[in-house]
């Protein structure tokens, strides 16, 4: 079974994954749409057909009610419209999703459920769900949106790990078996953690660390890409990340004599 795991993807807004037909030139986040767009197209093509699809969550921008100025669209059907053009590049009939932060999603509507309409009107079988509890090949897998984040250069392994032994407490306390691996997205950080008894995989962005969001990040990582996964049964699969590396603004000294 081979798996991709797209996650934070925050289509409509400009540093967001989006096709760059659609972001203006006058935005400020055209150049880099099409750097993202195309390093994309080519793991499309690289990685060619999948059996599943994984989106941990914030598939879309969604309306964008405290910042507004970045966003290419503000419509939330031209959000799930594009979002789904860029997900069903994928030679892939099977996708399973899961709900983002209300600041994304909405807090009077659940607007990811326009992207699964989408999708299942483009004959793809998809759902959402809070938490995604699979068995695929014999491996049970939990993934979940939100995982807690950290700005100490190795604290973000401590998080990934309590996410996981929480679960196992609380399937001991309610009757419920624990995953063997857990999936989570959020923080736009690739990372892993675990052990004999579990593992966790944070799933990289595809969202660019500019513009006005840019801003309030001050943490040593940040990664964007994807994961691809094999999975032949409960202890014989593995994952490859791959990671889009690019120079950004202001990283760079302006000299001056």
């Amino acid at each position: 079974m081979k798996v991709v795991i797209l996650s934070d993807l925050h289509a409509g807004d400009a540093f967001g994954l989006a096709n760059p037909a659609n972001v203006p030139e006058i935005k400020a986040g055209h150049e880099f749409a099409k750097i993202l767009f195309d390093w994309y197209l080519a793991k499309v093509q690289e990685i060619g057909a999948v059996d599943l699809i994984l989106c941990p969550g914030e598939l879309i921008e969604g309306p964008g009610s405290k910042d507004t100025i970045e966003l290419w669209t503000t419509d939330l059907e031209e959000q799930a419209d594009t979002c789904a053009d860029l997900l069903t590049m994928w030679k892939c009939d099977t996708y399973k999703t899961c709900y983002a932060s209300l600041y994304h999603s909405g807090k009077d509507h659940n607007s990811e459920h326009l992207v699964v309409k989408e999708l299942r009107a483009r004959g793809r079988d998809a759902d959402i769900k809070t938490t995604q509890r699979l068995d695929l090949n014999g491996l049970l897998v939990n993934m979940f949106h939100k995982v807690g984040g950290s700005a100490t250069a190795y604290g973000f392994a401590s998080q990934l790990a309590k996410t996981a032994a929480t679960d196992v407490v609380r399937g001991a306390y309610r009757g419920y078996a624990p995953a063997e691996l857990y999936i989570r997205g959020h923080t736009h950080n690739f990372g892993h953690a675990g052990n004999d008894l579990f593992t966790v995989i944070n799933a990289p962005a595809l969202k660019w660390p500019l513009g006005r969001y840019g801003r309030q990040i001050d943490r040593p990582y940040y990664t964007m890409g994807i994961i691809e996964m094999e999975i032949n049964g409960p202890t014989d699969w593995t994952w490859q990340p791959h990671i889009l590396r690019h120079a950004l603004p202001e990283e760079s000294y302006d000299k001056i004599a």
